[in-house]
């Protein structure tokens, strides 16, 4: 082997021959190559059979991470830290290779192993990185540039790789890079050198939604926040691994998924998609809830451009995409995050703050500057690498409170004595600032179970945590709690209904009927419907219309679970497809067309969501009330009626009847007298229902008597387990504002 670089006294090429000291070691001295201290450019030659030429990682001796870069970093916040960290294709001097970057403060010694250099920690040691104005300081981060050739094609895209990390213990330990932007396919864990790069590629994905992403934003800047908050969100949520499989139960990839979910929810009326997890996730009974990349699509479907291809196709249907994020807590398997350089690293030191024992998770360092900044990278990536609208942040409550989950005496309370966790509170309101400063229209919602004040409120409240949304579980347990109960005891739990008429105002919400009601022994939501009664299949059919109806009615984003639009009979399982042979059943056929015509009612009619976050009024903005209920106390005939108002719209009426008897003639005190146009009616023979109702299209007259405060009567037969949507018709717009502003609270 022969040493080559250019030195001497008019920069000539020099050539040094090398002394083999072992099988992997050769050494050269090199004098008189110039007056600079810092070594001159060079190569090495390989001589013999198959000669070569090499370039050593240590001829690149300049700082790889910036000055700026490595201050925001320890800052807290480094807003493009996905192309600081981890490992890139870069090009250096005309010198195409890998550029290693990771942060292990306590760590010894840190090299990174791969295909490349057959796994031997001995080939590419990092070298720390120092501050540069002293020299001295050690930052915490390790760095090294690993050159390939003098073309792109030289850099091994595809190749696996780890990092060795030796810990303050002497051990060494193969750990994955905690900014890799590809793994193996599950279970294998190894980082890959990714192809699929866009900051670093000359020939980065082409997407084809920038109409999409002119719309998303110009909703919230030009008519401002507000006004986005009037727009209809039907959510589907769905974990793709099992929404639909192969033949032979084969998980799609991205690309086949696209077009099927795309034509599914587009007959159903959804238009927002909510995805369970999708970053990097070693078990997938996890469902992607116990992350180990958050910078890394779910290898398992597909490579990074297949779900760029994914939400590409979602955007040009017009079809938002969310998705989960789980800053709370990561997995424990000894190559990921835990422990990372021998010691405590991305997880509280006391195990009182950095475990959540009974979900046999790590609690992220929320006080650490640099996981702070990881944390608060991870969703700008996503939304700007991957075109996201919006994120559902995960175990928001175990993030809030410092005793969540723990007894006491196993937890720290803070500085003042309290529970609240001070820092991941500031951590969810910078996060929150920060994508809304740089991505405007972007949903961000909170999956939050306690009675924190101010989820949605704005970042100006001392509590506010600034997230648009809130999932109202509260909303979720009561329904299905009185749903589940035997017909006879419902009207000893009729509050469950109604008493979210007292804080639907408080928040922001998402109206969930989600994942998590549907698996670990729950059965599915047409199991729940009354199940200690044991009715009829058809009767409980019945009965989750009627649910849906009150949720699509009530003030807030409906979200439905996949399989809950065809009723599927048995709970989820992540390991196999929806039963989609079930929904071409008759009858479950009908009570999908119920949920789309439902969903489409939803979308089109402006009052059934266009004032969902003022059902009491606002002095602030000058709108009356939303919501008021029409039948609220007939707890014994399990029936409730609520009137939805926007504007000078024509008001839509709800109509549920959670009991298994018929109501003919049922007198109903309504706001405004005139005609009412059935909208829909879940009895209706359409929807499978046994046409006990007035029918979907007819037109019912009010009589003038007054019922119960309200100025007109609507007498109508209400089936049994049933929701009618009711519209007004032929009222003068401005008598009818002068009766909504002026009604009662």
């Amino acid at each position: 082997m022969r040493f080559a670089c250019v030195g001497g006294k008019d920069g000539e090429l020099l050539e040094v021959p090398m002394v083999r000291r072992c099988a992997w070691l050769y050494e050269a001295v090199l004098e008189g190559c110039g007056n600079d201290a810092r070594l001159p450019p060079y190569s090495l030659t390989v001589t013999g059979p198959q000669p070569a030429q090499l370039f050593d990682a240590f001829a690149f001796s300049e700082p790889l991470v910036s000055d700026a870069d490595l201050e925001a970093i320890q800052g807290g916040f480094c807003p493009n830290i996905a192309d600081v960290m981890g490992c890139h294709c870069i090009n250096i001097d005309g010198i195409f290779g890998m550029r290693f970057v990771v942060w292990a403060p306590r760590a010894r010694l840190v090299s990174v192993v791969g295909d490349f250099n057959g796994w031997d920690g001995r080939a590419h040691p990092l070298r720390r990185r120092r501050e540069k104005t002293t020299g001295d300081d050690f930052t915490g981060l390790w760095e090294l540039f690993v050159p390939c050739g003098t073309r792109r094609e030289d850099v091994p895209f595809g190749a696996k790789y780890m990092l060795r990390i030796k810990g303050a213990d002497e051990i060494d330990r193969l750990k994955i890079d905690p900014f890799a932007q590809e793994f193996e396919v599950p279970p294998q864990h190894a980082c890959v050198v990714s192809a699929h790069d866009d900051a670093f590629s000359p020939a980065p994905f082409a997407w084809s939604d920038a109409a999409w992403l002119e719309r998303r934003r110009a909703s919230a800047t030009a008519g401002g926040e507000m006004a986005a908050r009037r727009r209809p969100m039907a959510i589907y949520e769905v974990h793709l691994p099992s929404w639909r499989r192969g033949g032979n139960g084969d998980v799609l990839n991205y690309r086949e998924l696209a077009p099927m979910l795309v034509e599914h929810m587009k007959a159903m009326h959804f238009n927002y998609l909510e995805l369970l997890p999708l970053a990097q996730h070693p078990f997938a009974g996890s469902w992607g809830y116990q992350v180990t990349g958050h910078y890394a699509a779910y290898s398992l479907l597909g490579s990074p451009d297949d779900l760029k291809f994914f939400v590409d196709a979602m955007h040009q249907a017009d079809i938002g995409v969310l998705m989960d994020f789980v800053p709370a807590h990561f997995c424990k398997d000894e190559w990921a995050l835990v422990d990372f350089d021998g010691s405590a690293t991305f997880e509280y030191e006391d195990p009182r703050e950095g475990e959540h024992a009974e979900w046999g998770t790590r609690v992220f360092n929320f006080k650490c500057n640099e996981v702070r900044a990881y944390l608060l990278g991870a969703p700008m990536f996503w939304i700007e690498r991957y075109h996201i609208d919006g994120l559902r942040v995960d175990a928001v409550s175990a993030m809030l409170y410092r005793n969540f989950g723990r007894k006491d005496g196993e937890w720290i309370p803070n500085e003042h004595g309290g529970d609240s966790c001070l820092e991941a509170v500031s951590l969810l309101r910078e996060m929150n600032r920060r994508v809304k400063e740089s991505w405007p229209g972007v949903v961000m919602c909170a999956e939050e179970s306690t009675s924190w004040c101010g989820v949605t409120a704005s970042l100006d409240e001392p509590s506010g945590l600034g997230f648009d949304y809130k999932w109202d579980l509260g909303w979720m347990n009561d329904s299905l709690s009185y749903l589940s109960a035997p017909a006879r005891e419902r009207p000893d739990k009729h509050e469950k209904l109604t008493f979210r008429g007292l804080y639907m105002q408080h928040e922001k919400w998402v109206l969930p009927l989600s994942h998590d009601e549907v698996v670990s022994g729950k059965g599915s939501l047409v199991d729940k419907m009354s199940y200690l009664d044991y009715p009829e299949f058809y009767d409980k059919l019945q009965l989750l219309k009627a649910l849906y109806g009150f949720q699509v009615g009530s003030p807030g984003r409906p979200l439905l679970f996949m399989g809950g639009e065809i009723a599927q009979g048995r709970e989820w399982n992540y390991t196999q497809s929806i039963d989609w042979h079930e929904g071409e059943e008759e009858l479950r056929s009908k009570f999908c067309t119920w949920v789309s015509d439902l969903l489409g009612v939803y979308l089109h009619f402006k009052p059934l969501h266009a004032g969902d976050d003022e059902p009491h009024g606002s002095e602030d903005v000058g709108l009356a009330r939303s919501f008021e209920w029409t039948e609220v106390d007939n707890r014994s005939a399990c029936v409730i009626a609520f009137v939805r108002h926007w504007r000078k719209e024509r008001p839509v009426l709800v109509v549920c009847n959670f009991s298994p008897s018929d109501y003919r003639g049922y007198a109903l005190g309504v706001p405004f007298g005139g005609t009412w146009q059935m909208l829909l009616d879940s009895d209706d023979r359409r929807y499978g229902g046994r046409g006990r109702g007035p029918g979907n299209h007819v037109r019912l007259q009010t009589t003038p008597e007054g019922r119960f405060g309200w100025p007109a009567c609507l007498w109508l037969d209400v089936p049994a387990n049933a929701c009618l949507l009711l519209l007004l018709e032929g009222k003068e717009e401005e008598a009818k504002k002068d009766t909504v502003d002026g009604a009662s609270a």
